[in-house]
């Protein structure tokens, strides 16, 4: 983790993800971009400000200076705790997306603020909510306001365990070090796919393993659904980070997957950790 992007509109939503973005960063030593996609009134072209960058091609945006001092505030905040960061304006004339910005800032990490099913303004919305989590190369940390404080100590990774997700497992594995976190391996158990306890604790083997310092612990918990047993139990051992798999392709089960996570980042008030099943 040396990237980690941060999407604003400079909300109380946005800035709890600056908050938790920031520890994120002090603690794995990465550089943070504040990035504002800033919507122009008349049609021509955009202009992409990097650090303090000209913007050329445009005429005039209006409240262009009032973005700029936002996202500076931002910069003297993440400095004041010895983390590096950048600015990234953009004027978007309506064709401009966040993840087009992941690739260009070599971002590996991407840490959001979530109102739930309403969303930012501009970045979580609706559709663009589910397209980053559906589409983002790298994992995504959705957070909500509240969850400003939370030291990450327990981590809830749900999955079938059947998938192969062994590298992406990995990225929850380097969050939870980082974090000093435990992990809770978790399959749920549902009655129109039901295991029994030590079929499904064999699955988990092979995760287990992965674990750092030997911190995780293997779990099954009985539900109607997954995500009621994912959201019950996470309820239960007050976890901090729920993280999942999510499939940026199509077919049924992955869509049943990709909703699941979908669903829980607009209504849990745990953070989700979304990992796209393409993330290398």
């Amino acid at each position: 983790m040396k990237r980690i992007l941060v999407p604003t509109d400079f909300s109380d939503c946005a800035n709890a993800a600056t908050t938790v973005a920031l520890n994120i960063a002090s603690k794995a030593q990465a550089e943070v971009y504040f990035l504002h996609m800033h919507k122009m009134a008349s049609e021509g072209g955009h202009a992409h400000m990097h650090g303090g960058g000209s913007s050329t091609g445009l005429q005039h945006c209006p409240d262009e200076g009032h973005a700029k001092s936002e996202l500076a505030k931002l910069v003297q905040q993440a400095e004041k705790m010895g983390v590096n960061a950048k600015p990234v304006l953009v004027i978007n004339t309506g064709n401009e997306r966040m993840m087009d910005y992941v690739e260009p800032y070599k971002i590996d990490f991407i840490v959001m603020g979530s109102r739930g099913a309403s969303g930012l303004k501009e970045f979580l919305s609706g559709s663009n909510t589910q397209r980053i989590v559906r589409e983002s190369p790298v994992p995504v940390l959705a957070v909500k306001v509240g969850n400003e404080k939370l030291k990450f100590k327990n981590v809830v990774f749900a999955s079938s365990f059947e998938e192969d997700v062994h590298k992406q497992f990995l990225r929850v594995v380097e969050f939870a070090d980082l974090m000093n976190a435990h992990i809770h391996l978790l399959y749920v158990n549902m009655p129109f796919n039901f295991k029994e306890t030590d079929e499904a604790e064999a699955n988990m083997h092979a995760f287990h393993k992965k674990c750092p310092r030997g911190t995780c612990s293997v779990n099954v918990y009985n539900a109607l659904n997954e995500e009621r047993g994912i959201q019950k139990f996470a309820d239960s051992i007050k976890a901090d980070v729920i993280a999942l798999t999510t499939h940026g392709k199509s077919g049924f089960m992955k869509l049943v997957s990709r909703s699941i996570t979908e669903s829980l980042v607009n209504h849990s008030e745990v953070p989700v950790l979304s990992v796209n099943i393409n993330v290398e």
